[in-house]
């Protein structure tokens, strides 16, 4: 019985150290898959105790890094070898147990791997950047032979200045790192920049001018041909060189060893010279659209008609249209077209034409069914003539100077407007018709006063007072609608006459004609207050009113009495003239009547 229980005991107490040992014991590595290997690449580490989560260490002290772990179980990890230095150094697993003794491996540096070179092409001086992998652990950047000054390298990237002394063109650089070389090419230049060419069109044999930047040792092509060298100086900032004879319009380029291609964004176009061979229409106005027919017309750059300048655009080689500008007279003209091959001048006519203008009338007032003769300046290519908004066709014509046309019988005063394509111009014409009177002011007056008479178709027209041996005398204003005369002297009361050029008009109102009394006599001569006489005289019987007393006294009774008048002596007259009032104004007698007691 004591010896199972000590044999119990003993189990027991081997099972407990069993357990602690397992619990607590740090991490054993046995094995790596390799001794030695690059950067990057994959390692399985074998061992005991590694636990869930290991730390597998590649280095000691400052220059030990962690790898990346794979996977990894209580045997075995599977881990990345971290970017450490080269050369030989140990690898460890580390857990919450502890740390396992090392053992050796080697790390590889692979060769540079280069991406990219940014730029590819630089002067002197210029910083350059290459991206890769493995670029660290650098020994030496160099261009051929000549080392470069390094900026800045990491494993992803190197910057360095291209040498001060590195020969100009294509040279080979090369990445040295511990793990190898890697040789680019690299071209010592700058990259060639047209920023202009000029001119822009021009022909065979002319000097072309390329401005911009590294064009040393530039050869120009112009559409892919090349140009002769020997006629071409290059300068870093321009180039000059000849357009070669069989050159067709393209882009420019400027080649720099070969692989270095600027191209300009202008299209150099080269043109053979221009010649019209028709033009389209023989005459036409401003801003008529005129086409012209030739030759080598798309390089045009200017165009005149009459020696200016018209805007114009190209159709095609042989085509143009061209507006016709403003030009100061009508005129056969000149057209002429311009461009870099030369100039050319149509032999067509061309006749340019303004709108009518300063029109004259002849006479400029008519009767209908009579002709009208229509002067004025530049009464060319006139396609319609309208009297009062009447169309009439033109009987004659002198072209430029004057047409004739016939006045409709249905005319009324207006206007006679002249149409061609250029424009339109008016004249007022007034077509003569039977004179109305509508007005007659005064329509009582003395002879040589003024009378207006109101109306149309007054103007020239000949006006008779009643009785007047003659026609009235013109009183200041000779107008259709108003006509100032004077009354003659011989005038009589009654209507007026008016002739004008057509017919005779009478006015339906008689015109009086106003005379002073005149001549007057009077009998007895002598009289007292209360008494009657008799008082003769030319014009007595237009008597208003008549005063004894030289005027003064109150106007006294009176009565017509056939060609004379009978007057009775008012209260109060006294010795004096008699004064008799008519329209025309008052009269006197030359001698006094005497007043009797």
């Amino acid at each position: 019985m004591k010896s199972t229980v000590l044999l119990f005991f003993l189990f027991s107490t081997l099972i407990h150290v069993t357990s602690c040992r397992v619990q607590h014991s740090p991490p054993e590595l046995i094995k790596l898959s390799a001794t030695a290997d690059y950067v990057d690449q994959g390692l399985t580490l074998t061992g005991y105790q590694f636990g869930s989560e290991p730390t597998v260490i590649f280095g000691v002290g400052g220059g030990a890094l962690p790898a990346p772990i794979r996977s990894n179980d209580e045997t075995t990890i599977q881990v990345t070898v971290p970017r450490v230095a080269p050369g030989p150094t140990q690898v460890r697993v580390q857990t919450q147990e502890g740390t396992s003794d090392p053992l050796p491996f080697t790390v590889q540096q692979p060769a540079p791997i280069i991406t990219a070179i940014t730029p590819a092409n630089g002067l002197q001086g210029q910083l350059i950047t290459v991206t890769g992998d493995y670029l660290n652990q650098l020994k030496r950047v160099r261009f051929d032979r000549i080392d470069a000054v390094v900026q800045d390298s990491s494993a992803k990237k190197i910057t360095f200045l291209v040498p001060a002394t590195a020969p100009r063109g294509p040279q080979p650089l090369a990445i040295e790192t511990i793990g190898g070389e890697v040789v680019n090419r690299f071209i010592v230049a700058g990259t060639p920049q047209i920023t202009s060419i000029s001119p822009l069109n021009t022909k065979p044999g002319a000097e072309l001018v390329i401005q911009g930047k590294n064009l040393t040792d530039g050869v120009v092509s112009v559409n892919g041909l090349t140009t002769d060298k020997t006629l071409t100086t290059v300068k870093d900032t321009e180039i000059r060189t000849i357009i070669p004879a069989t050159a067709t319009s393209g882009r420019v380029t400027v080649q720099v060893f070969e692989t270095l291609i600027a191209t300009s964004t202008d299209t150099v176009k080269i043109f053979q010279p221009p010649f019209i061979t028709h033009l389209v229409a023989q005459d036409g106005i401003a801003g008529d659209k005129l086409l012209i027919d030739g030759r080598n017309m798309s390089q045009l750059t200017s165009v005149s008609i009459g020696s200016v300048p018209a805007t114009f655009r190209i159709l095609s080689d042989v085509q143009i249209e061209a507006v016709v500008p403003a030009l100061p007279a009508s005129a056969q003209v000149s057209v002429t077209a311009s461009g870099i091959g030369g100039s050319t001048t149509a032999t067509d006519p061309f006749f340019f034409y303004l709108p009518p203008s300063d029109l004259v009338l002849t006479p400029a007032r008519q009767l209908r069914g009579k002709t009208l003769t229509i002067s004025g300046k530049n009464l060319y290519r006139i396609t319609a003539v309208s009297i009062s908004g009447i169309s009439v066709p033109i009987t004659s014509r002198n072209e430029g100077i004057d047409l004739l046309v016939g006045i409709p019988t249905t005319a009324v005063s207006g206007s006679v407007t002249v149409t061609s394509r250029a424009g339109t111009a008016s004249v007022p014409l007034v077509i003569v018709q039977k004179a109305v009177v509508s007005d007659v002011v005064p329509l009582a007056a003395r002879p040589g006063e003024r009378v207006v008479l109101r109306g149309d178709f007054l103007k020239d027209a000949q006006i008779f007072f009643t009785g007047a041996a003659a026609a009235a005398v013109d009183g200041g204003k000779n107008e259709d609608t108003e006509r100032w005369v004077t009354v003659s002297a011989d005038a009589q009361t009654g209507p007026l006459r008016v002739i004008n050029s057509t017919t005779e008009t009478t006015t339906t109102a008689a015109f009086t004609v106003l005379r002073l009394i005149s001549s007057v006599d009077f009998t007895p001569k002598s009289g007292k207050v209360g008494d009657d006489l008799v008082l003769t005289g030319q014009n007595i019987v237009t008597v208003q009113e008549v005063r004894f007393s030289n005027g003064t006294s109150a106007a006294a009774k009176f009565v017509v009495e056939g060609s004379t008048i009978r007057v009775t002596v008012p209260v109060g007259a006294i010795t004096g003239q008699i004064c008799l009032t008519n329209a025309a104004g008052t009269t006197c007698t030359s001698a006094s009547f005497t007043i009797t007691r």
